[in-house]
Order: C-alpha cells, then structure tokens, then sequence
C-alpha cells in the first residue's frame, strides 16, 4: 500500500493502497473488507486488458487459497462494466485459471452490486483517503539507499500531498462462511498481458504499506528480486538461521541490511523501547515485522497497523500509516501530524471523490 512513488508506465495499474478491515457484521457473523486503490491522483479509468486481483491466504502458508480477479471489460456503447470472478484452491495463483463468476451481467461501476456468497462490491472512483507528506517518505527512500540518518523536522511543516486528489477502488465485503473465522492473510495484486512471450506479468504487489517505495528491490541487482514480481513466499528467502549476526540475501536481507544501515547512521539501535546491542539485530527485527508482506486480520476485530508498537491487525483508510513504517526504520516514534480524509460509515467506506 501507499505505492504512489513508484508509478508504472500505465498508471491505470498503480497500486496506491491495500485495506483490509472488519466491514457491518450481519447475523450470520462478521464481514471482512478487501480492497485496493489504483490510479493515483486523478482516479482515470481501469485498464479494460489488466487484472485486478485481491488475494486471500486463509491456512498460514502465504500461499492464496481465494483471489477474486476484477476485469472492467467495455461494452459496444462505450460503457465500462465490472467483472469478478472467484478462484479457489490451486487455481486461486493460477492467472490462466478460471473461476466462478461472482457479478451479475453487465456490473456496474460506481455502484454497490450484491454478488453471490453474499459478497458487496464496488468498483469506482473515490476520493484518496490515506494522507501522506511526501517529502517525508522521499528522505525516508533516500536515508534507506544511502545509509544516512533522514532529517525529518527540517521538512515541517507537513501539508497533505494528496489532499482532494482521486483513486480508483476496487472494494469488496465478504462474510465470514467465505473466509472463515481463523486469521487470514491478505495482500493486492495487478497484472497485464504480455502478447510478445504470450504470458500473464504481475506488474505491482502491495500488502505491507511503502515496501516498494521506501525499498528499491528491483535494481538489477542478482541478488534482490523484482519485489513487485514475486509472491509473499517470496520475501524470507535468503533469512539466515541467526538473523541478528549472519549475512542475509533476498528481499528480506536488503530490508534487514537497510534499516540497520539507517540506525546504525542515527544511533538509535540503541533507543528504548526496542534497544538491540547491534544495529544488525534491530534490523533483523524490523524485517521481521514488515516481512512477509501481507495485511493480517482477524475477521470481525478492530484493524489498525502500527508494528513499531506490536500491531498488525488488518489495516483501516484513516490510519497514518506512512508515519507508523517510517517508525519502523528509524527507531523513534514519529508522526506526521496530519488529518485523515473523510470516510464513510457504511459501504463502501471511501467517500464520493472531490468535485474539482
């Protein structure tokens, strides 16, 4: 979530944010919101060829057991429809996989639709209600690839960048008979088409706020993969057996090495009330905590993540999450400052987008 600074070519495909919180319970039990905001800033229309998938890990492997794929295919009169499919089992990770169609003929967007298995959609444009200072999360990059201590307060005062600026959501609520009662773990994903090799490319993966901004995994270098490529399974690969002393590689090696770096710079390994004897050691706590990324929930709590302070818990529209992973790599407690964007109390949850 939070991927506004790395913009693919097609930002019709940008993930923006990730969500995942307890929805209006109903007498058969609770409902868990799913959703995934792409198209930064102005909200333009989806990609009619593009995936648009939430991902559901329901058994503790990182492995998706449920993925309801959203297409937004156009009719002959122009129109753009919304089209959910449901995959389960094996097929669920399979892109050449079909599933149970789960809407109605011809779904519209920007309004709730009642799909099977008692399922709520929407699919439109909303108002962003996440709020970020950018320059914040530009020096926490910048601190991260060089080694450095960011300088944050020299920043102030924080304005919200994306205050009044549009997304476009792709929201689901789901019962619990779907998902279960037991922890699930969640995450988004888009992909298109590549006609030239004839296969499926996922083009963003989002679970975890900022981990593909803040860390630049997709260098070229042959020991970090494409993090937005990959699948969560993907992310403790190369975590050695004493992850506070022994060298690392992968994904989580270059979270673990990067956050020590930043530390080790500023000292504050040392900081109560996570003090390491060694910056190594606090970043192997910290990749602990952001690494698999995924959003975990328990159906019918109350989300919110801050894992600086021990929660990971779903995560709301109105936390200041930009601010609780910035804790996370700097070692201080932090915070923006900044207001969140109104929220509605019912479904969708997102407001009408601004009307300028």
């Amino acid at each position: 979530m939070s991927h506004h600074l790395d913009l693919p070519s097609d930002e019709t495909l940008d993930i923006t944010d990730a969500y995942c919180f307890a929805g209006a319970g109903d007498l058969h039990g609770p409902r868990t919101v799913f959703g995934v905001n792409t198209s930064p800033l102005n909200g333009n229309p989806w990609n009619p060829a593009g995936y648009y998938e939430l991902k559901i890990d329901t058994n503790d492997d990182y492995v998706e057991d449920i993925t309801y794929r959203a297409t937004f295919p156009i009719g002959p009169d122009g129109t753009q429809y919304v089209r959910v499919e449901q995959l389960t089992g094996a097929a669920a990770a399979d892109r050449t996989a079909s599933g149970t169609v789960i809407t109605p003929p011809n779904a519209p967007v920007g309004e709730v639709v009642e799909c099977l298995h008692g399922i709520k959609l929407f699919a439109g444009k909303r108002r962003d209600p996440f709020y970020n200072f950018v320059p914040f999360p530009i020096a926490t990059t910048n601190a991260l690839a060089a080694g450095t201590f960011p300088d944050y307060e020299s920043l102030r005062p924080a304005t919200d960048t994306f205050l009044n600026t549009s997304v476009r959501s792709f929201v689901l609520e789901v019962p619990v008979k779907v998902t279960g009662r037991g922890r699930v773990h969640f995450w988004a994903t888009t992909a298109y088409f590549d006609k030239g090799h004839s296969t499926w490319v996922q083009l963003q993966r989002a679970g975890a706020p900022n981990m593909t901004t803040f860390f630049k995994f997709d260098t070229g270098s042959a020991q970090v993969a494409n993090f937005n490529a990959t699948a969560p399974t993907f992310d403790l690969v190369g975590r050695p057996a004493r992850p506070a002393t022994d060298p690392a590689s992968g994904i989580w090696g270059q979270v673990r090495d990067n956050i020590a770096a930043v530390v080790e710079a500023g000292k504050t390994y040392r900081s109560l009330p996570h003090r390491f004897p060694t910056a190594r050691a606090y970043g192997a706590w910290a990749a602990d905590r952001l690494l698999p990324n995924v959003i975990t929930f328990e159906p019918g709590t109350v989300a919110f993540w801050n894992p600086w302070y021990g929660i990971r818990n779903g995560k709301g529209i109105i936390e200041d999450i930009a601010s609780n992973v910035i804790k996370m790599i700097v070692n201080q407690d932090f915070s923006s400052g900044l207001r969140p964007q109104p929220v509605l109390d019912y479904f969708p949850y997102l407001s009408e987008p601004p009307t300028s």
